[in-house]
């Protein structure tokens, strides 16, 4: 009977380490089982964390090198290319403006021949004149400035005091010639034959009441010649350079770019016909054409050159 009992005894206690075991085992499994889906679960959080298209930062991003854009003008005075450098900068443009200061009997050739971007020098009567004159394929992509013409006198300080057979210097060049004797027209001292618009030459006036001769001088001269004449039509910008009071000319000829008789005078950016469109230089345009430019202009000329476009 004992022996029996005991049996039982040794048979109950080997099943319940069996269970035990099993138990323990699927135990095991479960923890492993539950470890591989916690980690699974991890990087599927990770990849979900991060973005595909995550931009670099700029730390992390390539460098990228500037877009040069060359401009060649006639002025080594940097202000208004230092603000046209500015603008690009605060809009996050890529771009770096180097301006040279070149001949401008060359300067169109020389975007032409590509050793140029861009240059921005001239109005449209002087360029349209050597754009045809020397056959090059250039076009006018954005506008910057207006320079006036006006009427100055060493001996005089009303047009009322030019006597008869005085004489007035006017510059000798067809395009500046034109714009010339169009202000001494709007200034009462002559009349020219309408049909001869901006293009006026001097065979082209109508009226000459006081019997005025007029001088035909190099633009960059007449400041000179002022003692030699009652008066002369100056580029403003000489008018500067020679020390004349720009506020106080004998005749002051009111600027209005809507006036079709000064929009041939509008100053201009060029380049070639084929890179008209290009996104690069119409962004320079567009710099140029801001505020910041706006108030280099009035700061850099002082009333001897006004922005072609209003202030943003």
């Amino acid at each position: 009977m004992k022996k029996k009992t005991k049996l039982l005894t040794l048979i109950l206690a080997g099943t319940l380490t069996l269970m035990l075991t099993a138990c323990g085992s699927n135990n095991t499994a479960q923890t492993e089982n539950s470890s591989e889906v916690t980690a699974q679960n991890k990087e599927e959080e990770t990849v979900v964390n991060i973005p595909a298209d995550e931009t670099p930062t700029a730390d992390t991003a390539p460098s990228q090198e500037p877009v040069v854009v060359t401009i060649g003008t006639t002025s080594d005075d940097p202000r208004l290319w230092d603000a046209l450098q500015a603008e690009l900068d605060a809009r996050g443009d890529n771009i770096k403006i180097e301006f040279k200061n070149i001949d401008g009997t060359i300067l169109n050739q020389a975007v032409a021949d590509g050793e140029l971007d861009l240059n921005s020098f001239q109005h449209y009567a002087y360029f349209n004149q050597v754009k045809t004159d020397q056959n090059l394929d250039l076009t006018a992509i954005g506008e910057t400035l207006i320079v006036p013409l006006d009427l100055f006198s060493n001996k005089y300080t009303s047009l009322d005091e030019i006597p008869d057979n005085g004489s007035i210097a006017v510059p000798d060049d067809a395009t500046n010639q034109g714009r010339a004797l169009n202000v001494l027209k709007n200034a009462g001292l002559i009349s020219l034959d309408p049909a001869a618009g901006t293009s006026a030459t001097i065979k082209d006036i109508t009226e000459n009441p006081k019997n005025l001769k007029i001088v035909e001088l190099g633009g960059s001269q007449i400041p000179r010649s002022l003692d030699d004449v009652d008066a002369g039509v100056i580029n403003c910008g000489y008018a500067v350079d020679a020390g004349l009071d720009i506020n106080n000319p004998l005749y002051k000829d009111e600027i209005d770019l809507n006036n079709p008789e000064q929009q041939p005078y509008i100053n201009i950016i060029v380049s070639k016909t084929s890179e008209a469109e290009n996104p690069i230089y119409l962004e320079v345009v567009d710099a140029y054409r801001s505020a910041r430019v706006y108030d280099a202009t009035i700061e850099r000329f002082n009333g001897a050159a006004i922005p072609a476009f209003d202030k943003e």
